[in-house]
């Protein structure tokens, strides 16, 4: 999407400290190190750095411009715009440029599970027939969103929006930032407890979804919890889930290494198939996905026909294998809903004749609920019954003496990479699955980094 200066300073209400109003911009980055010529440069103040010491680089990368909410002296010829605050200006200009420049549906993705992978199948689905730009990754925050909308063609028809949520008031800035023509709300679990309090605090923050939400609401209803607090607050609500009784079920038939089948439901007939990806959580994104393309106008036949070519997020229940050692690799991130997922997943695709290791990370921003939900996760894991369980930082230490209770053998290692370098060591030519499940901040894919090198024999 190309804007110009003119543009940016009436979308974001800037005063035009130096540079030319017909000034043309390729693009809008918020940092200089991937930055490409003829972008704005918009910087951004965090924690620990601030984004107007790069403006001298970015000039010298390219940039034709830049935002600011402070003094900067720039003796280069680039349009310079003083806004009040920066990462507003960004939300204010993408909001402009979804309304003036844009003529695009959104869709938004919320839920404690399943928004990438939910986003990536409808992207995938909706670009069969029409013009999509989705998020790249989970770019889903107040930073991530409004770049994914100025990253847009402009012949954009369809653009898919993850929305994520660590606080109250995350979702309800997004939205309006981008008002959802249909929303998505794949679940609600224990997530970010720290500074959501619980499960309360959780279902409260993702309702916020529905403040802008100007069409359905796609719902996951198998959780009565959250059927129960929409059905007071949308007018049209679409129920997807495990139950015969939702608008779109699902029959598990088949869950193995090659992927899942399953039989789909809906309002309008019914159709089997079979997608590359594993477990239940892909099944629900898949009903997601029907849902939301029926609202759309595509039929069962054309969804589930994609479907059985669509390919999921990487470090979200993807086999990685090499000859007798399979890996299956969930470490993207973790809290006790994905946790179970992962461990049932990976009991159903044991094979009789292998060993089952749990490679098992912290789950991280529990808060007061880290010991529980940690020592439950441990009982079933005894329930799962594997051959050896590793554990990895300071809470999953936990799941580890549920596992030694109950006589597994455990291993325990304080960091990823103690566990990585054992991993290498180990010498043991047995058939294995080894599930990885832990927090992005534990980096358990430093195992599957390690496994992929040539000591191991990846390609």
């Amino acid at each position: 999407m190309r804007l110009t200066t003119r543009e940016v300073v009436h979308a974001v209400s800037g005063e035009l400290v130096c540079g030319d109003l017909h000034q043309s911009f390729a693009g809008v980055s918020t940092d200089s190190r991937t930055l490409s010529w003829g972008e704005l440069f918009v910087p951004l103040v965090g924690q620990r750095y601030d984004g107007h010491d790069f403006v001298a680089e970015a000039l010298r990368r390219g940039a034709v411009g830049f935002l600011t909410h402070r003094k900067i002296d720039s003796k280069a010829p680039a349009v310079q715009i003083r806004v009040l605050d920066t990462l507003v200006a960004l939300g204010e200009l993408a909001a402009w440029a979804l309304r003036e420049k844009l003529n695009a549906h959104v869709i938004a993705v919320a839920g404690s599970n399943g928004k990438t992978t939910t986003k990536e199948l409808i992207a995938q689905v909706l670009s069969q027939r029409k013009c999509v730009h989705a998020t790249p990754g989970n770019l889903n925050t107040e930073i991530g969103v409004p770049l994914t909308i100025l990253g847009a063609p402009e012949e954009t028809e369809v653009l898919v929006l993850e929305m994520g949520t660590t606080a109250r008031g995350d979702l309800k800035r997004l939205c309006a930032i981008a008002p959802p023509q249909i929303g998505v709300l794949t679940s609600i679990h224990e997530e970010h407890l720290e500074t959501l309090g619980g499960l309360e605090g959780v279902l409260a923050a993702e309702l916020e979804l529905l403040e802008n939400l100007q069409g359905p609401l796609i719902v996951n209803g198998d959780n009565d919890t959250i059927v129960r607090a929409v059905r007071e607050r949308v007018c049209k609500i679409v129920t997807f889930g495990l139950r015969l009784s939702h608008d779109y079920s699902a029959e598990i038939l088949q869950i193995t290494r090659e992927g899942t089948r399953f039989r789909v439901h809906g309002p309008h007939g019914s159709v089997t198939l079979s997608m590359r990806l594993l477990g239940r959580p892909a099944v629900l994104a898949a009903l997601a996905t029907f849902a939301v393309a029926q609202e759309l106008g595509f039929s069962l036949e054309e969804i589930a026909s994609s479907l059985e070519s669509a390919k999921g997020p990487a470090g979200r229940l993807q086999l990685v294998r090499n000859g007798s050692l399979t890996i299956l690799h969930d470490a993207y991130n973790a809290n006790p809903a994905s946790m179970r997922e992962a461990l049932w997943c990976a009991a159903q695709i044991r094979r009789p004749h292998e060993r089952l290791v749990l490679v098992l990370g912290d789950m991280l921003e529990l808060g007061r609920q880290s010991e529980r939900a940690h020592r439950e996760i441990g009982k079933l894991v005894v329930e799962i019954g594997p051959d050896q369980v590793w554990v990895v930082g300071r809470w999953a230490q936990l799941i580890g003496d549920e596992a030694e209770k109950a006589r597994l053998e455990t291993l325990r290692f304080a960091t990823s990479e103690e566990a990585a370098e054992a991993f290498v060591r180990a010498e043991d030519p047995s058939p294995r699955l080894v599930l990885l499940k832990g927090s992005r901040g534990m980096h358990l894919e430093r195992i599957v980094e390690l496994a992929r090198s040539d000591f191991l024999g990846f390609g």
